[in-house]
This record gives C-alpha cells, structure tokens and sequence, in this order.
C-alpha cells in the first residue's frame, strides 16, 4: 500500500520493490492521505500529500517513496535498499522532524506482498541514536477488483534515541518505540485512480515514559499519473 507510509509509520514503507522484475519499471504516483486515531493520550488527525516514484536503471532503482529516497538492489529472495527518510513523513516512531539513514532487506511475498527488516540511523546532532525496523504488506486475497491486505509496521529504539526523545525511562537494551497492525482495502476507480481505506490498532511510546495503546483509521486517493 503506497500512501501508508507517510502515517505514524506511515512508508513505509513502506518501501516495496520488486527490483528483480523483467521489465524495466518507470512509474510516477500522487498521494493524498489521512490519518485518524484515538488512544488513551488522546485523539488526533494528519493529512499529508505524498509521491512515489521509481525508475529502473542497470545499476538499481532510483525511488523517492513516502518521504524516503534512496536506491534500491536485488538480492537473494529480494531486495536491499539505501535512503535517506523524513521522519515527519516516514513516521520511524519520534513524530517529529527528523533526518534518518536507513538500509533494510526486504523479501518479495506472494501478489505483490513484502516484509522487510531495517536499520535506521540519525542524520544530525538533535535526538541522536538508531531504530531497528520491520514493515509487512500480507495481501489476504481479492475481493473482485479490491485488494484485501495486512500492513504492519513496528520500530525499536536504542537507549540513546529513545532518552532523548523522552519517550522511554534510561535503562539497558532497546525500547519498543511504535507498533501498528490494519486490514486495509484498495479500490481501483479505473488504471490511474485507487482509494485505500483500513482500520486497526495503534500503539506508541509517549513523553511521559509511558504508552498509548488505541485505534487508527487511515484513507488515502491516489493517482498514477504514468
């Protein structure tokens, strides 16, 4: 699903591949995304464009995807890939304006599916430290022409990055720092337009050293312009 990663995650990948394809790929795509949630913190809304664009080289993919750019390479059973990710957009767990580097692997799963596992390192002095990541995209089936899938997305922090966040007590080890699991459902109005729309759950560590635990809504229009 392209626009969820621009959602605390959001990109998410985000970020799906498929680099060992046949066929060169050269696509432009617009997203606009929403974002409604609810937890014992409080509730709360985001709406936020987005662009997913990729072009195949004989070197790797070129991709700007949900606030991440980077490249892409193929890999045993998949795909590696190198970028640099706004964390504002991205959503890596800190909700908050943030440079980040991230390398993850990714395996390609059945009907366009992914599930990739990552590393994510600060660009800058401000709130410095890493996160570990991992991003699911499970189709379940189709339903006519709407695709029926499971997108997760979930990041720890280390000591550093979680203190100086405030969003977890100093202790030893890394920090469960965001986990988000939604049924989602994509529409496809005609080959250029799609609706996305899902629900499911939300948990994310807060400033007050503690957790919200709650729902989120997500929808998102897209536009496949070529």
């Amino acid at each position: 699903m392209r626009c969820l990663a621009v959602f605390p995650l959001l990109s998410v990948l985000f970020t799906s591949l498929p680099l060992h394809a046949e066929e060169a790929v050269h696509s432009l795509s617009l997203s606009l995304a929403g974002n409604v949630y609810q937890s014992a913190s409080g509730s709360g809304s985001k709406l936020q464009p987005s662009i997913d664009l990729r072009h195949d080289t004989a070197y790797g993919s070129l991709f700007v995807q949900q606030g991440e750019a980077g490249i892409g390479l193929p890999a045993p059973g998949g795909w590696v890939s190198l970028a640099a990710a706004n964390e504002s957009q991205w959503a890596l767990g800190a909700n908050s304006s943030h440079w980040m580097g991230v390398a993850r692997y990714g395996l390609d799963l059945p009907q366009d599916g992914s599930l990739s596992i990552g590393y994510a390192d600060r660009l800058g002095n401000s709130s410095p430290g890493s996160l570990l990541l991992m991003n699911l995209d499970l189709t379940l089936g189709h339903w006519g022409k709407q695709r029926v899938s499971l997108l997760g997305w979930a990041s720890l922090a280390d000591q550093q990055r979680a203190t100086s966040l405030g969003h977890q007590a100093a202790g030893n080890g890394r920090h469960l720092e965001q986990s988000n699991l939604l049924l989602m459902l994509n529409h496809p109005f005609n080959p250029r337009w799609s609706l996305d729309i899902g629900a499911g759950s939300r948990w994310q560590a807060d400033s007050a050293h503690q957790h919200s635990a709650g729902w989120q809504a997500v929808f998102g229009l897209n536009c496949k312009l070529y």
